[in-house]
């Protein structure tokens, strides 16, 4: 058996195993933007960096008819790891198949009516099945290794819509108790997951977010930029999805208290969520005199720039399960205000500027701090990347091949694993 290399981990259970199959429900890399998008995109290549050995295939359910809006991207990410010619091709060991059905048809089958379809009818034989967002489909008797981001609809119902409280409220406990393994984004939902659903610490995995180098070497926007999105020279900056549980309207009574000690426009960058319509009303009295720009979504491309041109980025969320704004804010060197949410203050630490949650005076007063000049120092802008260099996609890619290895590894001996994998 040839010894792994450096940085990679040894994909093989016994002497004479063959190279394991991994499956992927991949839905998320493929049609989701932000967020959870961009956490499959990024982690499932480092894992599969990690096991060079291993064969994977990539399993997306179209939400809507067309190509996949991020399928180059999801390539591409592959291909940055081990070379184009994994994708699909005749040597390759990733393969990308689309399945035949929409997103929205597939989860009523695997998770509301409950079929037990098995992933591997569109994917092919396999040694374990890996969803990075929440749901893995129901797999035979093959091993599930499951993403949960955090826990939310449990910890704030009133955060989240009736109908995705009530779904996951539904679907993520059998997820969990059906997983061979749990992944959690931060010891943050780590410890949501055991006091909330009950999950055992041995069936648990830590796989963060990370941030690519990208941010660390951002650059303010061009006028070209400038001229497309509608920047001010001199800004606030706010992303994140508008809905409730981001605390939009917190923030914009604390731009509202600051008046005249605050001379530069709040901009929002984000698409709109679910009952967005009053978080835009609350801003409307700041908008009409601008001092709140609305950006909707943001090109990926385009994030870098947006960061590193920001006086100051504010992340008032009230929950999170680890707060990816923040990280990347933090790499940008851009002074960085969040609420007190765990989560935020996991990835944080004394980098950031932290305010109680709802906290209108004290959310004002870090923003006030922010942009002080203490916080323009280069010795602040250093500390501030070093903090986010402790998150990058290597070692999040290998903590998910490590997650994975150890579930088809057990499969070995099955009493040692609980094998119950109703969807």
């Amino acid at each position: 058996m040839t010894s792994p290399e450096p940085g990679t981990i040894d994909s093989d259970c016994r002497a004479d195993a063959p190279p394991i199959r991994i499956l992927v429900d991949d839905s998320a890399a493929f049609h989701q933007g932000a967020g959870i998008g961009r956490y499959a995109r990024e982690v499932v290549p480092a894992a599969a960096a990690a096991l060079p050995f291993a064969r994977w295939t990539l399993l997306h359910a179209p939400d809507r008819p067309g190509p996949a809006p991020f399928d180059a991207a999801t390539r591409d990410a592959f291909a940055r790891e081990e070379g184009p010619a994994t994708i699909d091709g005749r040597s390759g060991r990733v393969r990308v198949r689309r399945v035949p059905l929409s997103r929205r048809r597939l989860d009523q089958f695997w998770y509301r009516v409950r079929i037990p379809l098995p992933a591997q009818v569109f994917g092919g034989r396999a040694d374990v099945v890996y969803s990075p967002d929440f749901t893995a489909p129901p797999a035979g008797g093959t091993p599930r290794v499951v993403t949960v981001h955090d826990l939310a609809f449990l910890i704030h119902p009133d955060l989240a819509p009736a109908p995705l409280r009530r779904y996951l409220g539904a679907v993520v406990p059998r997820q969990v108790a059906g997983a061979a393994r749990v992944v959690a984004v931060s010891e943050t939902t780590r410890r949501d997951l055991v006091e909330r659903l009950g999950v055992p610490l041995e069936r648990l995995a830590v796989v963060p977010n990370g941030v690519e180098p990208r941010f660390f070497g951002a650059t303010s926007p061009d006028a070209a930029l400038r001229a497309r999105l509608g920047l001010p020279e001199a800004y606030l900056l706010c992303v994140g999805t508008i809905e409730p549980r981001k605390d939009h309207r917190t923030l914009f009574r604390a731009v509202a208290a600051l008046g005249a000690r605050l001379d530069m426009p709040l901009v929002v960058a984000g698409r709109r969520g679910w009952e967005f319509a009053p978080i835009l009303a609350a801003a409307e009295p700041l908008r009409r005199v601008g001092r709140v720009l609305f950006l909707d979504y943001v090109p990926d491309a385009d994030l870098p720039s947006l960061y590193a041109g920001a006086a100051a980025t504010v992340y008032p969320s009230r929950y999170e399960g680890f707060g990816l704004p923040v990280l990347e804010s933090l790499a940008a060197g851009v002074p960085t205000v969040t609420s007190d949410a765990p989560a935020l203050r996991e990835v944080g630490g004394e980098a950031i500027i932290a305010a109680a949650a709802g906290d209108v005076a004290a959310l004002a007063d870090a923003i006030v701090r922010a942009l002080g000049p203490d916080q323009r120092t280069g010795a602040a802008r250093e500390a501030r990347q070093a903090r986010a260099r402790l998150w990058d996609w290597d070692s999040a890619g290998r903590a998910l091949a490590e997650a994975l290895r150890d579930a088809t590894c057990s499969a070995v001996t099955p009493a040692t694993v609980p094998r119950r994998n109703a969807p």
